[in-house]
């Protein structure tokens, strides 16, 4: 419910000229802030832990690519791109966990893919850009899988270093995007009510990673993609109702295509 709606302050803090990296940053560093008061590490020796940096770079780049698609592109199809988990845990799982590749694993990825093709095509697919929100999203998804693998793939990392570790992750990659290209951001934008937001959004993001990080050492990472799925219903409604999007026929059906994929891939 919390990613079905995170969107909405995003947006709200670009309408006040914060585009998504610095809202990324700041939103993440007050997550840091208020955590070492009310959540502190028992040892700062993890820091030195090749593991602890490798779940730092996934994280970020998963949370960071997820705020500028939400952003750039439309809130449902943005959703359903993400959600291509079947295609991208496969190889992830075989490669990390060491788990056997099943048949319906294979035919769920190829269900999934039929989906996403469907909701990306257009008679000139091939000679224009893909859009800006469709690649943060495939780029989010990618990450998505990835951060659900190495979650039980680094079963030593305790639920609160693997959350810190994303923080710590999104505020370093988006304070060197914003230094290295040189994205001024004006300081009298910030006042109390975007520093409130920040704050708020901030505490939300490091509860609600906390829970999904113990969640994920409960189920196979095959299964937390449709748990995850929820999201997606929850974004339909909330971007119609805040946002006035809908979902075309072509959205539609590709989801469910995408959906059904994931449905397949964690089936018991």
């Amino acid at each position: 419910m919390v990613w079905g709606l995170i969107w909405y302050p995003y947006r709200v803090l670009d309408d006040l000229g914060f585009s998504a990296i610095h809202s990324s940053f700041f939103i993440f560093s007050s997550a840091i802030a208020v955590s070492l008061f009310f959540y502190p590490l028992n040892s700062y020796e993890i820091v030195k832990k090749k593991n602890f940096w490798i779940y730092a770079f996934v994280g970020g780049v998963t949370n960071i690519a997820y705020a500028l698609a939400v952003i750039e592109g439309e809130l449902v199809r943005v959703m359903l791109l993400f959600f291509l988990s079947p295609v991208w845990t496969l190889p992830f799982t075989f490669l990390f966990l060491d788990e056997a590749i099943k048949p319906r694993h294979v035919f769920a990825a190829t269900v999934s893919i039929i989906g996403a093709c469907i909701i990306l095509w257009k008679p000139d697919i091939f000679v224009t850009k893909i859009g800006l929100g469709d690649m943060f999203a495939i780029i989010g998804g990618i990450g998505f899988a990835l951060t659900n693998v190495l979650a039980r793939a680094f079963h030593k990392l305790s639920v609160k270093e693997k959350s810190y570790a994303i923080w710590v992750g999104v505020v370093i990659i988006a304070g060197l995007t914003i230094f290295l290209l040189s994205m001024d951001l004006k300081f009298n934008q910030i006042n109390l009510s975007s520093m409130g937001l920040f704050i708020f959004v901030g505490i939300t993001l490091l509860l609600i990673t906390m829970i999904i990080q113990h969640g994920l050492r409960l189920v196979d990472a095959v299964r937390a993609s449709p748990i995850f799925l929820f999201e997606i219903i929850v974004v339909a409604i909330s971007g119609y109702y805040l946002a006035n999007e809908i979902l075309t026929l072509k959205d539609l059906v590709g989801g469910l295509f995408i959906i059904t994929g994931v449905l397949i891939s964690s089936r018991q």
